[in-house]
């Protein structure tokens, strides 16, 4: 009987049946637990459940129900079943709860395969959250950039502090970083959601959102970002995003004029030599830097 709940509850989740047929199998309370758990899996915010809380709960209401009237009779196998229903949901809860991460180091780039065979492939300093059951709900976390290379099949959604993005089966990027947040489309179709805006990009479509600004354009013709190759590529970005990209990549401090930092910048920088990474921001800003060679940088007007 458990094995089907899990089976109700995975096929229900995975869309295979709906809510009215999911109330022919299983108990109305049973349903109601299901129905808060996916509401708390499209927020991941929920607490792990205590194991010990709720059978010390069980064991309360047995107590009392003891020192009650002696001619009120309730059957022990009604509490046995309620802890049965315990234990199968904070199993469910774990299965869920416990995530997967993944994570890309200080100018390196990290290849994930999820579980349903879709790739994501992580920039520097960046961070992937999934669940053990990806298959039956493609929602994850990312903190940071990441490329995505999605399977076709149910919905597959990236949530970011800074906002979402839908799709089915795509390539795409996502940049969300501080409160910068950028999503290109490469491929099919993606949906993007950021403080109460939707937008629906297709391929070469691009949207940006920052400092309570949005930004959208089509004109990229290539098919993954550039720093999967190696280089960081920009376009009318203030100069403060590069900054953080190149100590990202370069692994350094910099001391960067604060009147310069909302300086739009279109450009390029490679990830595989620092004093031309350097120039390359430099010299179209402007400006002029010194490599203390211990881990600073400083640059200057």
């Amino acid at each position: 009987m458990e094995n089907e709940k899990e089976t109700y509850l995975s096929d229900w989740l995975a869309n295979k049946i709906s809510d009215e047929q999911l109330k022919q199998l299983v108990s109305e309370d049973d349903f109601l637990a299901y129905y808060r758990l996916r509401n708390a899996l499209d927020s991941f915010t929920v607490a792990e459940p205590s194991l010990e809380g709720n059978f010390n709960a069980i064991r309360q209401k047995i107590d009392s129900q003891k020192s009650g009237k002696a001619s009120k009779v309730i059957p022990l196998w009604r509490y046995a079943g309620i802890a049965a229903v315990v234990v199968v949901l904070f199993g469910l809860f774990q299965t869920f709860y416990f995530s997967n991460t993944s994570s890309a180091a200080l100018g390196a780039t990290e290849l994930v395969i999820l579980p349903d065979n879709s790739k994501v492939t992580l920039n520097a300093k960046s961070k992937l959250s999934y669940p053990n059951l990806f298959n039956f709900h493609r929602t994850l976390e990312l903190k940071g950039e990441a490329f995505f290379e999605v399977q076709k099949g149910s919905t597959f959604t990236v949530k970011t502090a800074l906002g979402c993005v839908t799709v089915l089966g795509t390539k795409f990027n996502v940049n969300a970083y501080k409160d910068y947040f950028e999503v290109v489309c490469y491929e099919g179709k993606v949906s993007v959601e950021s403080k109460g805006k939707i937008a629906i990009l297709s391929p070469s479509e691009s949207i940006r959102f920052y400092d309570h600004t949005s930004e959208n354009w089509a004109d990229n013709t290539t098919t993954q970002p550039s720093w999967i190759s190696g280089e960081s590529a920009f376009k009318n970005v203030p100069v403060k995003y590069v900054i953080d990209k190149f100590k990202n990549q370069y692994n350094v401090d910099i001391d960067f004029p604060k009147n310069k930092e909302e300086v739009k910048f279109t450009g390029t920088f490679t990830h595989k030599n620092i004093e031309t990474a350097l120039k390359s921001i430099c010299i179209p800003l402007h400006l002029n830097y010194t490599n203390t060679g211990s881990g600073k940088i400083i640059i200057s007007e």
